[in-house]
């Protein structure tokens, strides 16, 4: 390739401004899935302990239940034990009463267990609401930003291009054919500057022929990687 190494220094220059600009574009729809995705955990959080409070409030009925009907047959077997004839039926009777109430005072162990968990998923389910509220806050503000900023970037993408557009107009033939499958396959890492006497790509060292064309305003393609090396001579 033959051109001089400003030319390939100032495409050099806007390539990486137009990677750079298309880098944050792309980093905007990411930030909003990034901020969407908290946002879904968050819903995620509140079905999740509704369904614990929902399941901890039908098991607490459901042990009321049970002992209120155990009661029933307390008073029951209560009744009949007063008016049992026989001893033995009167400590069957009296043993059934017994583990019963014991049955019962385990029931209310558990059931006031499972008053304490209502009460505890009902401040989480307060907390986590609040915490909805909060990411969907937060991922609409995301997504405004996101779009103010594509604006911005959509813009200075369109003058970013129109001035590579002017410079690649300078390259022609088999100059320009190159460059632009150089810059297809590597995008803006298809140039490099100098780095001592080294190709500042790969850094691999450069012959003493190929330093003086580049001291001379030249650039070269690196033997070792194809890059377009120049010299910045504005240092």
């Amino acid at each position: 390739m033959t051109v001089t190494g400003s030319l390939v220094q100032t495409l050099h220059r806007i390539n990486r401004q137009k990677a750079d600009i298309n880098g944050q574009l792309q980093r905007g729809p990411k930030l909003v899935a990034a901020s969407e995705a908290k946002l879904k955990a968050a819903k995620d959080h509140v079905l999740a302990t509704k369904d614990k409070l929902t399941k901890a409030k039908m098991a607490a009925h459901a042990k009321q239940l049970q002992m209120s009907e155990r009661e029933q047959k307390i008073r029951s077997w209560q009744g009949k034990m007063n008016a049992a004839k026989e001893n033995r039926e009167y400590q069957a009777l009296k043993d059934q009463i017994a583990a019963d109430t014991q049955a019962n005072l385990v029931l209310s162990d558990e059931i006031l267990d499972l008053l304490e968990s209502i009460d505890a998923l009902g401040v989480e389910l307060k907390e986590v609401e609040a915490d909805v509220k909060t990411k969907q806050s937060e991922f609409a503000q995301v997504q405004k930003q996101v779009t103010d900023r594509r604006m911005v970037l959509e813009s200075e993408l369109s003058r970013v291009q129109a001035e590579l557009d002017k410079a690649e107009a300078e390259l022609s033939g088999d100059v320009r054919r190159d460059y632009m499958k150089l810059v297809s396959s590597k995008g803006d890492d298809g140039m490099a500057e100098l780095d001592g006497k080294c190709c500042g790509g790969c850094y691999q060292s450069l012959t003493p022929a190929l330093l003086d064309r580049l001291i001379m305003n030249q650039s070269i393609a690196c033997p070792s990687c194809g890059r377009l090396v120049y010299q910045n001579l504005h240092r």
